[in-house]
């Protein structure tokens, strides 16, 4: 599958940890503090994913070696944990190595409720004063290394900038335009550029659909994904040749595509072509490729798939409206088309135009959110965590009872609405609020919590 952003050489991509300290403090306090922080690269949401330097920058030329080693190039984000009170020297050999990298960076502050040993927090104070003085974006982290929320706002971060890195520059291919009348997805492209350095690449539908073309082997072998799923007009065996030809068909065109992520036109022109008859639950099972796929033209979808796949390669992030509100229950109703039934808690069906395949979204926590922009090009980002429940609703297509933690369903509608987001959220398993409060810092750009 084509992607436009392959690790530098064969290092993997990772946040860099690099410690620095001054001699007027204990070398012991900060090496004691050192072994503490490299036992954090075990933590669930943080291994692999955290690469530690291996020597404790005490002056411009340990500094240079530990960043050296650190790789910059290969680096996502740059954690600088103050292991003991140093001045804003070693800051500058830091922001030269740097140079023009717009890498995310965070200063780590210990907590020393007692006795001060080491002035952690006061050195964080002073090198956040003076990056903001260049100009330079920062995120304090503030705790010890065994302090169980310090870890998960490093998670938080090291997932931040992965998205942040995943993004920046990105390709987002925009086959035909946004859906009919669905104006308020439209983006423009150059504001686009200059905030996130993003190209959209646009074609047609027509040029799209002259590469839709498929072996009929592929075709028929892709027939087997609609297996257990059950037809409402009876002839399951049509049905499930038909919708693997579409799945080839839809595919084999996907594949000429190079980008990042890619928004597609899918209805009226294709979903009710005869060609390409079961097009919406051809998108659910193509939603299972490496680069994200956000249907009716959604850009932004588009690029909120993006960060959702970067936070987790694994995830199968999936663009949904909030159709219902359940007063009663406190709940709200997710409901589309085109999610992957890798995420159903149930049997899938099809109904007799093979229009609509239906299943209730397994039960769990989830996390919704978009990246947008406003009229005038700054950016945003919406975000609310919560669960999808086990009761199923009554709802066709992909459809699940979402409950924002903590309750507060009508207020959160009502916060989406009266900020005027626009009409669609990408939702993601698991709880990633922490994730992208993270990005929207290193962005430098608005998030409202629902």
């Amino acid at each position: 599958m084509l992607t436009r952003n392959p690790s530098v050489g064969t290092k993997q991509r990772q946040v860099g940890v690099l410690f620095v300290a001054s001699s007027l403090f204990s070398e012991a306090a900060a090496n004691a503090l050192i072994a503490e922080t490299q036992c954090l690269a075990d933590q669930p949401r943080l291994s692999g994913h955290l690469r530690f330097s291996d020597r404790l920058a005490r002056d411009p030329a340990s500094c240079a070696a530990a960043l050296q080693e650190l790789d910059l190039d290969t680096l996502d984000g740059l954690i600088i944990q103050l292991s003991t009170f140093c001045t804003a020297e070693l800051l500058h050999t830091v922001l030269a190595a740097l140079g023009e990298r717009s890498v995310p960076i965070a200063l780590w502050a210990l907590e020393e409720p007692g006795e001060i040993i080491t002035n952690s927090l006061c050195g964080a104070q002073l090198w956040a004063s003076t990056l903001s003085r260049f100009g330079r974006k920062f995120t304090l982290l503030l705790g010890n290394p065994d302090n169980a929320e310090l870890a998960q706002e490093l998670a938080g971060f090291a997932a931040g900038a992965r998205a942040f890195a995943k993004i920046k520059g990105a390709r987002v291919a925009l086959v035909g335009s946004h859906a009919d009348w669905f104006t308020n997805l439209a983006v423009d492209p150059w504001a686009l550029n200059r905030a996130l350095g993003i190209t959209i690449v646009q074609s047609t539908l027509v040029r799209f659909l002259e590469g839709c073309k498929a072996d009929p082997a592929k075709e028929r072998e892709n027939a087997a994904r609609w297996a257990e799923a059950s037809f409402d007009g009876g002839d399951a065996e049509n049905g499930r040749i038909t919708l693997g030809r579409t799945y080839a068909r839809l595919e084999a065109g996907l594949d000429r595509i190079d980008a990042d992520a890619i928004a597609l036109r899918d209805w009226p022109e294709i979903l009710y072509a005869e060609d390409f008859k079961g097009t919406w639950a051809a998108l659910g099972e193509l939603q299972d490729r490496p680069v994200p796929l956000a249907p009716e033209g959604d850009v932004m979808g588009a690029v909120s798939a993006l960060v959702a796949r970067a936070f987790d390669p694994a995830s199968l992030p999936f663009l949904t409206d909030i159709s219902g509100f359940d007063r009663a229950n406190d709940r709200l109703v997710l409901w589309h088309y085109g999610v992957s039934p890798r995420l159903a808690d149930g049997p899938r069906s099809l109904d007799t135009a093979l229009k609509q395949e239906s299943f209730p979204l397994r039960a769990g926590d989830i996390t919704l959110f978009r990246l947008s922009m406003r009229p005038d090009g700054a950016l945003r980002i919406f975000v609310a965590e919560g669960e999808i429940e086990k009761q199923r609703s009554g709802a066709n297509r992909a459809a699940g009872y979402f409950r924002p933690t903590g309750g507060g369903a009508e207020a959160l509608i009502r916060r989406f609405i009266d900020n005027g987001y626009e009409h669609h959220v990408t939702a993601v398993y698991g709880r990633w609020g922490n994730a992208v409060r993270h990005l929207g810092r290193q962005l430098g750009v608005e998030v409202d919590h629902g």
